[in-house]
């Protein structure tokens, strides 16, 4: 081996010779401008391989370098303590005069390069100087022991950044490895810092914490500003949150964080916090059958894959209420189909179904409703409804019960009512749906609220009727109204915020229900191409009948339970009926708008205007009904004088004869039919009637 004898030559820190590029083979030696090529002896390849080997390990070993000089100045000032020279204290007020200075410096240059190490090289430094100003009364064991241990914790992370080099591959045409992406939740961290947290950001203050991975993305802890923020805060800016991110906003998930598990304590200045990069709910999530867990309805996977979102129909003594809150087309009625299914499938549950849209909502609802009726029935079932909470409380009162558990022989009464703010807004109703909210729990009676407009307008502006509904279940879909999270108390989701997703639901949780604050999809009840599934699914559930007890008490509010099925005024029958005569042409007479009552002859300064009376004619005399037996008008009293003495006083029309007497629909109807068969009145062509002459 030959190699070739250079002056000397200093190297820039940068440069790290190879050993490789040092020595050559003979046969590629030549005369060169600077020295002549001569044989190496073992001694001198020795000498190079460890001045090499130590130059690349200059970087690591710069901690055990420093280590080592500071113990090297604690010896040096120990002997020149003991030889007199100077006082222990003396020496000590030196060292403390140079090192301390020194360790600064050395932060202040660490921190141009390596910002991160600077906290180290600090504490590293005040250590240092504070164990050389001690050195001088005298070093054991113990000493060095304590230095070196110092010297391994704070050097650690050096060592991870700096790593030993090797020679690299001289083999050709090999690829460079990828560089490993940066972790997906270190990344969030830092976005949440730079574009969430940050001064002047939507939480300014706020941080993330703990990242743990799940099996649909990670979780964090979210640390708030204390007295500032709360998880309606993070709710509220789940839109900002999203842009922040670069997270879709439906991948989002904050909830109330779950107690510490040592202490068991809640910290209500944090929250849990979710990032779902692989949804569950992505696609179409259909119904397959009903879910029902004892009273708990299932409706479809949480937002995280996590389990099923549940909402409860019935708890030990209890038949809760819901309401749905959404806007057209955002799927609250297949909502309230999937809970309806759920909720008939333990054979121990009727539901009526009330909708002011004629059964459009939902006409598999309404197909097999055990009553179904539009906006003109809705005080016939408020009343019918009330007669049961009050047959069924004093039946609880006589038994000795406390509460009420559903069973086949005494069902529970789940009454649905679509677009809700209309029968609730009736002046004249809304105090008997306030009653069945209020009351219904404990009897067995709950009610299905569905409406597009989140406000406190939506339960007749009636606080007790709002609070005892959402006490029940809250879920809440998308709508457009700028106001809406603002306009229901106690709740949390701002539902313009949401996305605008078919069956995308947010449930409102609480304590006393143990349910979370957080987003699920509802299981499609009509998926496309099969649009009577839910149909099929209801006509497969038990069909369970009301107790005698409640079918009876409904007599107390009139006819119209009984009449349900028969009646050709009210329910799927009237609006038949209603379609119908437009189909052929006729404007059915309900549907007609009343005529205005002709003006009395006047007294005017030339004299009276008489209206003489025109000739007869074939049709006046065809259309006059004969007239029936009847008893002395004596004979009426109540309800039924009332009545005749309002048609006869030129109140024709049946909405006219109730607002007269005050009598409700289904009572006039009954007392109408009556009158007529018995004499009284007389019922020249439908829906007018006079008294008889």
């Amino acid at each position: 081996m030959f190699v070739k004898v250079d002056p000397p030559k200093r190297e820039t820190p940068d440069t790290v010779p190879q050993v490789d590029d040092v020595v050559d083979d003979a046969e590629d030696g030549a005369d060169q401008e600077h020295g002549d090529w001569a044989p190496e002896s073992v001694g001198a390849r020795l000498q190079r391989s460890l001045h090499a080997t130590a130059w690349r390990c200059r970087r690591p070993l710069l901690p055990h370098l420093i280590a080592g000089g500071v113990a090297g100045g604690g010896f040096a000032s120990q002997a020149i303590t003991a030889a007199g020279a100077v006082s222990a204290p003396g020496m000590a007020t030196i060292l403390a005069g140079l090192a301390f200075p020194s360790a600064f410096a050395a932060v202040k240059a660490t921190k141009r390069h390596r910002r991160r190490l600077g906290h180290r090289v600090l504490l590293g430094g005040l250590f240092a100087a504070g164990w050389l100003t001690l050195a001088p009364y005298g070093i054991g064991a113990g000493d060095l022991a304590v230095l070196g241990t110092v010297e391994v914790a704070l050097a650690a992370r050096w060592w991870q950044h700096v790593r030993l080099g090797y020679p690299a591959p001289q083999e050709p045409n090999v690829e460079e490895p990828e560089v490993e992406p940066v972790n997906r939740a270190t990344q969030i961290i830092s976005d949440w810092a730079a574009y969430i947290g940050g001064q002047g950001c939507a939480l300014p203050g706020s941080a993330l914490t703990l990242p743990m991975p799940t099996e649909h993305g990670y979780a964090f802890t979210a640390q708030l500003a204390r007295g500032k923020q709360s998880l309606r805060s993070v709710v509220a800016a789940l839109p900002m949150i999203s842009t922040g991110l670069e997270e879709p906003l439906e991948h989002l998930i904050a909830e109330s964080a779950p107690p510490d598990p040592v202490t068991g304590k809640s910290f209500p200045s944090r929250c849990r916090f979710q990032v779902v990069t692989r949804s569950p709910v992505t696609g179409n999530v259909d119904f397959d059958g009903p879910r029902r867990d004892g009273g708990l309805i299932g409706l479809g996977p949480w937002a995280d894959g996590s389990g099923e979102a549940q909402t409860r129909l019935y708890t030990e003594g209890s038949m809760w209420s819901t309401v749905i809150i959404g806007e057209t087309g955002s799927g609250k009625s297949r909502v309230a189909e999937n809970k309806v299914i759920s909720a008939l499938s333990g054979g121990d549950t009727v539901y009526w179904y009330l909708d002011p849209q004629g059964g459009a909502s939902s006409p598999a609802l309404a197909k097999h409703a055990d009553w179904f009726g539009t906006l003109r029935d809705a005080g016939d079932m408020a009343n019918a409804a009330v007669a049961i909470l009050d047959a069924r409380g004093e039946e609880n009162s006589i038994e000795g019960w406390t509460g009420f558990t559903p069973s086949p022989d005494r069902p529970g009464l789940l009454i649905v009512v679509e677009e809700c703010h209309d029968p609730f807004d009736q002046p004249t109703w809304t105090p008997l749906w306030t009653r069945i909210a209020r009351e219904g729990r404990k009897v067995g009676v709950a009610l299905l609220c569905l409406s597009q407009y989140p406000g406190v307008k939506t339960f007749g502006s009636e606080e007790a009727l709002r609070m005892n509904v959402m006490a029940g279940n809250t879920i809440v879909l998308h709508t457009t109204s700028n106001s809406a999270g603002q306009l229901m108390p106690g709740l949390d989701v701002d539902p313009q915020t949401l996305p605008n997703i078919p069956g995308y639901c947010y449930v409102q949780g609480s304590p006393q229900t143990g349910t979370r604050t957080a987003p699920f999809r509802n299981r499609n009840t009509t998926p496309e191409g099969r649009k009577d599934l839910a149909e099929q699914w209801l006509a497969r559930q038990p069909q369970p009948r009301l107790d005698t007890l409640a079918v009876t008490a409904t007599l107390a509010a009139g006819t119209a339970y009984r009449d349900r099925h028969t009646s050709t005024s009210s329910g799927r029958a009237a609006s038949a009926t209603r379609v119908e005569a437009l189909r052929s042409g006729a404007l059915p007479e309900d549907l007609r708008a009343p005529q205005p009552t002709p003006a009395r002859a006047s007294v005017g300064e030339m004299g009276k205007l008489i209206e003489f009376p025109r000739a007869l004619v074939p049709a006046d005399l065809e259309s006059t009904a004969p007239l029936a037996p009847r008893g002395p008008l004596s004979e009426l009293t109540g309800s039924r004088l009332a009545v005749v003495q309002a048609v006869a006083a030129g109140a024709t029309r049946p909405k006219e004869i109730e607002a007269a007497t005050g009598l409700k629909h289904r009572q006039c109807a009954d007392l109408l039919k009556e009158l007529v068969a018995s004499g009284h009145l007389t019922q020249p062509r439908y829906g007018r009637y006079q008294a008889a002459a």
